[in-house]
């Protein structure tokens, strides 16, 4: 902005354009002012100059926490924990009957637990690539946005947000909720439903106020849930161990003895087998806050996966050595099954292992939700000010609570496992779009830097069976599937209404 002035018969111009340009471009260079003929006022120019500039860099220096990048202080150990913590939940401890009931045997029931480990193993792998690409928090997101293009990001930043991670966060805790209060009931006693609704509630709340404090205190918490996964792990195959070295191996005598010859059953057996496996992808979800990503994204996953293959494997041959195949299958709870047949003080213990399990899974979760909401909300997927950084604590809260403040009205509803489930192959829509958007990748920027580059096949297979895992559930259910892809797709209307038309 110029101003002109007469003095002396002379024009004297000012100009406060740098000052202004300098608040535009963020550079925080010194304001120029041109003097007048007879140098007057030098000095106050100067300080109203230097005024300014401090203004500026304030607001400059404001604006960068309130928008600026998160701090890398996820270390190696905190991400194999938050990929070991959210893989490990109830699953293991509950349902791993679906996978015997469908695979028909012992020994095809171990192969697929085995088998399903490798294929998590090789979508991490797929997921390695791309967060050592696209290095920023989001996962899914932020991919399938880079290599699909901008409808096909914000319909997944739709459904994650607003569905997806508050009701698996809500079903967790409804587990935790349910586990804790079992040493405390009789035999006789109906757990009552809106007490555990309650305890819900409040650890979804308690969980929330961690990770918006801490996310080093949120870090370190699921170190300590994961050793008492991993001990509840321990004391089960050790008591499996003993029982075969004491002779008893009966159940392993013809292990393929009724293997189940059907395709579609072994395939629903990898189904349930894949869905305890859920949670592998965890740690691209953080990218942005993770200590030397090149290096410690493909580290963490490979040690995570590795570790929880090999203690899904053992825990099921120890519950094989431990229950008849015929008690498995109608058991409710495998592990609390368990412990009744091996000892009364096991029964009011593994109720509180689970639990703790299903505790330090729902804080992985939590910590993962608030990162998708923050990317999403940076791709302006989601309201602006959910990606706010604040100033105080260094983490997205308002990010982070919003997805909380979801699973804790999704609570109120009657039947989330149908809901859960509902959705489920839409995840799989999203996790296939995802192996999908790395081969496009790998065509569209084949000469940028990959730190870490998996083999082409890997992503191929991947696509193939995530278009199984898609096609299956939709032609076994095709009505409650055509109700989550009409949610799905009810983001486009909103995506050209707002997010484009913003854009």
């Amino acid at each position: 902005m110029r101003r002109s002035r007469m003095k002396d018969g002379k024009i004297v111009t000012e100009d406060h354009s740098v000052v202004e340009s300098a608040a535009d471009n963020k550079m925080g260079k010194s304001s120029v002012l041109q003097q007048d003929d007879f140098g007057v006022g030098v000095s106050f120019h100067e300080s109203k100059a230097s005024a300014e500039e401090k203004l500026i860099k304030s607001h400059k220096s404001s604006k960068d926490h309130t928008t600026g990048k998160l701090t890398r202080n996820v270390t190696l150990l905190q991400g194999v924990s938050l990929i070991v913590g959210v893989m490990i939940g109830s699953g293991i401890f509950v349902s791993p009957r679906f996978v015997l009931l469908h695979s028909g045997s012992v020994g095809m029931t171990l192969m697929v637990w085995i088998a399903s480990g490798v294929m998590a193993t090789f979508g991490a792998l797929c997921y390695c690539e791309l967060g050592t690409l696209i290095q920023r928090s989001g996962g899914e997101l932020t991919y399938i946005r880079e290599g699909l293009g901008l409808l096909p990001g914000f319909l997944v930043s739709w459904t994650m947000v607003l569905i997806l991670k508050p009701a698996s966060v809500a079903i967790i805790t409804l587990s935790f909720a349910s586990y804790a209060i079992q040493p405390f009931l009789s035999d006789s006693n109906i757990e009552p439903e809106i007490l555990i609704k309650f305890i819900a509630a409040i650890c979804i709340i308690l969980i929330t106020s961690v990770n918006c404090v801490s996310s080093r205190w949120a870090g370190q918490m699921q170190i300590v849930f994961m050793v008492m996964k991993l001990l509840a792990i321990g004391i089960i195959v050790m008591i499996g161990a003993s029982r075969i070295a004491s002779g008893h191996y009966e159940n392993f005598e013809s292990p393929f003895k009724g293997t189940n010859q059907n395709v579609g059953e072994i395939a629903h057996a990898f189904f349930s087998g894949l869905w305890a496996y859920d949670g592998w992808n965890q740690l691209n979800y953080v990218t942005e806050e993770l200590q030397n990503p090149h290096k410690n994204l493909p580290r963490g996953v490979m040690i995570a996966l590795s570790l929880v293959t090999l203690c899904y494997t053992l825990v099921n041959v120890a519950y094989l050595s431990i229950l008849t195949p015929a008690e498995m299958l109608s058991s409710t709870a495998v592990a609390v099954s368990v412990a009744e047949k091996v000892h009364p003080t096991l029964v009011t213990v593994m109720p509180l292992f689970v639990a703790c399990s299903c505790y330090g899974a729902a804080n992985g979760s939590i910590f993962t939700n608030g990162r998708v909401v923050c990317a999403a909300a940076k791709e302006g997927h989601m309201p602006r000010f959910l990606a706010t950084i604040n100033e105080r604590f260094h983490t997205p809260l308002r990010a982070i609570m919003f997805p909380s403040f979801i699973s804790i009205c999704l609570l109120m509803l009657g039947d989330l496992d149908s809901l859960l489930s509902c959705f489920s192959f839409v995840a799989w829509i999203f996790l296939g779009s995802t192996f999908l958007s790395l081969l496009v990748l790998r065509w569209k920027r084949p000469h940028d830097h990959r730190p870490y580059k998996v083999w082409i096949g890997i992503p191929v297979v991947m696509v193939i069976v995530s278009c199984y895992l898609v096609t299956a559930p939709l032609l076994a259910k095709p009505q409650s599937s055509a109700v989550a892809l009409g949610f799905v797709f009810s983001g486009v209307p909103v995506y050209y209404c707002f997010v484009n038309h913003n854009k």
